[in-house]
């Protein structure tokens, strides 16, 4: 995969030479997108909030056990217990799917946003080809990096992407 786009870049290198006038080619920092634009840090806002209200509920039922289990009353019941155990165990799992695929459905409604934005910008300058600068090997300084614009251009757009717990709930 590395030769290929070594490959790659070495044909529009010599191509198009990597002026910002008439660049056939152009670098993307996919992560500082999804982290800096605004639609990028209210998705991770709402999966933070998520995961403090799941880490609360979870703590709550966690205490309520703890509680059971150092009371030793005659009502003492070990197998309740263990069954709130249980239940403790599956909620956690369950929430990490929630919040992980519900984290999943909201990047990829950015993702979509953010092919739209690209698209255009390459539209407009002539670009053919964006590499994610993770795969960048070498550039020299006049390659023209449209990260920046992606961004200006996505935040125009896009501000906000709903990350939805409520619709997996129901479906499961």
């Amino acid at each position: 995969m590395r030769f290929l786009l070594l490959a790659l870049g070495i044909f529009f290198f010599s191509e198009g030479n990597c002026s910002d006038s008439v660049s056939v080619f152009a670098i993307l920092d996919l992560k500082k997108v999804a982290s800096e634009s605004l639609a990028g840090k209210d998705i991770e806002q709402q999966i933070e909030a998520a995961n403090k209200e799941a880490r609360k509920d979870l703590e709550d039922l966690e205490h309520t056990i703890k509680s059971m289990e150092s009371s030793k009353k005659p009502d003492y019941d070990a197998r309740k217990i263990e069954d709130m155990q249980l239940i403790l165990y599956d909620m956690v799992r369950k929430k990490k799917y929630q919040i992980s695929e519900a984290y999943r459905r909201a990047i990829s409604i950015l993702d979509g946003e953010m092919k739209k934005t690209i698209e255009k910008i390459c539209a407009k300058a002539g670009i053919k080809l964006v590499v994610n600068s993770e795969a960048v090997i070498y550039m020299t300084k006049g390659c023209k990096n449209i990260t920046n614009e992606v961004i200006q251009e996505l935040n125009k757009v896009c501000k906000n992407v709903k990350v939805d717990l409520k619709e997996l709930q129901e479906s499961k």
